[in-house]
């Protein structure tokens, strides 16, 4: 049976997959009684093997703007990159390298909070405790590049090219 890393790595070029992840959220732990003990279960679809830099720069010209301006910044992990200078799926963790999914997000079709037993908690009930998603406003867009990095052992469920595969 294929692991995800033996699906993706096959894949060339910027590909559209769809998948099932299940997260930990980020949530205040004072006085929240549901930290720890609630996963974000999230179906997602979007585009791997994708140059963030020039998703950004396309999407500023896209809107008329200047794109000389923008620089990516730093961040905690590095793209995967071929011996032939292609890009992979993946990125790793500059200092443990752990290997990661790199994920432009284009669309999500569901959000649920669900207890280690199963039980499903209202998002009302978290959004007290729960931290804001990032607003990408280094990127100077009015529609950002929403880009992601997830944990391999948080995919349960990935569709590429028709395909589905559980891990």
């Amino acid at each position: 049976m294929p692991t995800m890393v033996d699906v993706l790595s096959q894949k060339r070029g910027a590909t559209f997959i769809g998948f099932t992840a299940k997260t930990e959220p980020k949530m205040r732990k004072t006085g929240n009684p549901y930290f720890g003990r609630v996963k974000k279960v999230a179906k997602v679809g979007g585009q791997v093997n994708f140059w963030y830099d020039e998703a950004v720069i396309r999407q500023l010209q896209k809107e008329g703007k200047d794109a000389s301006d923008f620089f990516a910044g730093e961040s905690w992990h590095e793209p995967v990159i071929r011996a032939d200078g292609t890009l992979t799926p993946f990125c790793k963790h500059k200092k443990n390298g752990n290997l990661y999914l790199r994920f432009r997000s284009l669309s999500v079709s569901e959000v649920k909070y669900v207890t280690d037993d199963g039980q499903e908690v209202a998002k009302e009930a978290l959004d007290p405790f729960l931290y804001p998603a990032s607003e990408y406003k280094n990127q100077g867009t009015d529609e950002p590049i929403r880009f992601l990095v997830y944990g391999l052992d948080t995919i349960k469920e990935l569709t590429v090219d028709g395909e589905t595969h559980r891990f």
